[in-house]
């Protein structure tokens, strides 16, 4: 196996690359993943890794061994320094694993939903954690489709991945406009929620047995005039302290867990 011991190595620039810059993400198609069992449930949903850079001091052999007979990077493992490694990942506690991998594209246009489907589209979320977070709760409440509209934070943000812890590659996530999502919505007649302040009902008292859409907002302004304009119930979490609203992502989880409970009970 190749072993790389500097920083100024070629395929380490290229990942730091891929790391810190959108535009070189977009340009090559590819994005990179930290993590054992992020690599794994990312092969497992059809992700085509292209290379794995494993750190020994982080990963001893005899378990990197067992671990990578279920990956298959189509350029092979390379070994790198620790401090090579500590260079190219987010979080140095990351397991001793770090990939280079193909971005997969979503098509909204072919993505049928079930006839009680559990849809979350979010708006212009700024934050890449924020976004990670929801990625991660929406796996975990069996969130069956994310749509990630007008898009303000890159769905392959390293911070994006590495907070999902997997729940990125769980669930169908989808980059479109609003109008897309709207159109979208409308044509499948699912039932669309918005956490709003004007005119709402409390979350709790909103019917969520057929197939429901849930729209959040960013955490700066909320959601647009596009969609208090359209044909959505405004729901709301009240707020019983002096603070008047939640961090999006608890926000998310706490209307997505109501959902559950209404149709397990």
């Amino acid at each position: 196996m190749k072993h790389i011991s500097s920083i100024q190595n070629s395929e380490v620039k290229k990942l730091l690359l891929l790391k810190a810059k959108a535009k070189v993400r977009k340009e090559e198609k590819l994005f990179v993943v930290e993590g054992r069992r992020e690599l794994k449930l990312a092969q497992q949903a059809g992700y085509h890794i292209e290379k794995v850079f494993w750190c020994p001091e982080l990963f001893d052999e005899s378990a990197f061994s067992i671990w990578q007979q279920n990956i298959s990077p189509t350029q092979g493992f390379v070994s790198v320094d620790q401090q090579v490694y500590k260079k190219m990942v987010v979080r140095e506690s990351t397991e001793g694993v770090v990939g280079v991998l193909h971005q997969k594209k979503e098509s909204l246009e072919q993505y049928v939903p079930k006839k009680d489907a559990l849809i979350l589209v979010l708006e212009s979320i700024e934050k890449p954690g924020n976004l990670g977070a929801i990625l991660r709760t929406s796996e975990a409440a069996a969130v069956d489709a994310v749509l990630v509209t007008e898009q303000h934070t890159e769905i392959h943000n390293p911070n994006v991945i590495r907070s999902s812890v997997g729940g990125f590659f769980a669930t169908s996530v989808f980059v479109c406009s609003n109008k897309e999502a709207s159109a979208f919505l409308q044509h499948h007649n699912v039932s669309t929620y918005a956490a709003v302040l004007q005119k709402s009902i409390p979350y709790t008292e909103a019917n969520f047995s057929g197939a429901t859409a849930v729209i959040m907002g960013s955490e700066a302004t909320g959601l647009s005039d596009f969609w208090t304009q359209t044909q959505i119930t405004p729901i709301k979490i009240p707020m019983l302290g002096h603070v008047d609203s939640l961090n999006v992502s608890v926000a998310t989880a706490v209307i997505l867990y109501e959902i559950q409970r209404q149709r397990n009970r």
